[in-house]
């Protein structure tokens, strides 16, 4: 039996349950730039290295505090 392979693009939602934010603050973060997404088919997905981008990016920000 063939394993089923690991996700790429992840949905609106599942960054927001990722991050333990809303779905409305991914909205917001895609609006200003922060986090880049892409389109499939019409439907908006987050690629799996923008939002290891996007982590890293957060840990500088606190290394700045």
């Amino acid at each position: 039996m063939q394993s089923k392979p690991m996700k790429q693009y992840l949905r609106v939602d599942e960054v927001a349950e990722y991050f333990c934010i809303s779905v409305r603050t991914v909205y917001r973060l895609i609006d200003e730039g922060e986090l880049k997404r892409t389109k499939i088919r019409g439907c908006l997905r987050i690629p799996l290295w923008e939002i290891a981008r996007y982590e890293k990016e957060l840990g500088k920000q606190i290394e700045c505090i």
